[in-house]
């Protein structure tokens, strides 16, 4: 799904970079700039991570044809409503796809999907559903939170204004080697796993704070009881934070990151520079939080990043119990 995710950041890219693209995987294999609709009986889901597969039976004038459709998981549609429960085979319904530059037959990328009784739900967080609203109120940052499909997006779009190395460059450029570390079931490292619009859980502790995400079995610690970085780290995916409370704010400050083929963000390498300043602010409504991330890395940045997003409050969330299957993720990088 992640090719699809991040289009507009891979067209924008484009204008700010000279070539390349910021695409979580390569898009070549499909037509972004077309939309269609297509019509049929759903004949079977399959409910895999990090991709799942619905195949349509489609009337046509030579009889029936099995048409299939790749969308996201459901750690990322869930919050917009997707679930096992309300698209289920037998239905018919029309998706909105962008389709294959093959032409028909092949597999398509599916967009959202709207049943006999009009109810539209996402296959894509740039469909045209979005999150319910934040009804209950947070105590504390404690608790469950899903980032807006908006803010995500916005995320995305801001990805042009990235100023990047001449390093940055060459690897955007490269799009094989991006593709080739979307082979295992893996996350992101921050800042982007922060901003995917997943459940993550927090639990605050004086000693630290734990943020568990449903995307990869991600998990990130935030020693709250440390001064200061241990000398001699060994970098690791997430790094190695520390936190303290500024009134009503988590500061985190996270280094010792692995070096990442898209650890910077979008397509952007990190090197094991890579330095990362995080701030969490419960709004004084209670029912969402702003998230802000500083990202330096010398390496492929040529000044500090700094984005702001929006997370919301969504205590009726479960984990979506998805893991990650090897062969799916490699399947979806040569669709």
């Amino acid at each position: 799904m992640w090719r699809r995710v991040l289009a507009a950041a891979a067209a924008m890219a484009a204008t700010c970079t000279g070539g390349g693209a910021f695409a979580h995987h390569s898009r070549a294999a499909y037509d972004t700039n077309s939309e269609i609709d297509i019509a049929g009986v759903v004949a079977s889901i399959a409910w895999t991570n990090p991709h799942i597969y619905i195949v349509l039976d489609v009337a046509g004038a030579g009889g029936p044809t099995k048409q299939q459709i790749e969308v996201g998981p459901l750690s990322t549609l869930g919050p917009l409503g997707l679930n096992r429960d309300v698209l289920k085979p037998g239905e018919r319904v029309t998706v909105r796809v962008n389709p294959n530059r093959k032409g028909p037959g092949f597999i398509v990328v599916g967009i959202d999907v709207t049943k006999s009784d009009g109810a539209i739900y996402p296959l894509h967080v740039f469909g045209r559903s979005h999150a319910p609203p934040a009804t209950r109120k947070a105590e504390s940052l404690a608790g469950n939170w899903v980032p807006t499909t908006q803010a995500w997006q916005e995320m995305v779009r801001g990805a042009r204004d990235y100023p990047l190395t001449e390093r940055a460059r060459r690897a955007i450029a490269d799009v094989q080697s991006q593709v080739a570390s979307q082979a295992e079931c893996a996350p992101w490292p921050g800042p982007l796993l922060m901003g995917l619009p997943a459940l993550r859980t927090i639990d605050v502790r004086p000693d630290a704070v734990t943020l568990r995400f449903d995307w990869m079995g991600a998990e990130r610690t935030v020693h709250m009881n440390l001064a200061k970085h241990p000398a001699n780290l060994a970098p690791t995916l997430q790094g190695h934070s520390i936190g303290h409370w500024e009134g009503a704010t988590l500061v985190i400050d996270t280094v010792a990151f692995a070096a990442h083929r898209e650890g910077a963000g979008f397509g952007v390498p990190s090197s094991e520079q890579k330095h990362l300043t995080e701030r969490l602010t419960l709004r004084d409504d209670r029912t969402s939080v702003d998230y802000q991330f500083t990202v330096e890395d010398p390496a492929s940045l040529t000044a500090p990043v700094t984005r702001t997003m929006q997370w919301v409050y969504r205590p009726d969330l479960e984990t979506s119990g998805q893991q990650c299957d090897p062969e799916v993720a490699k399947r979806a990088l040569l669709d």
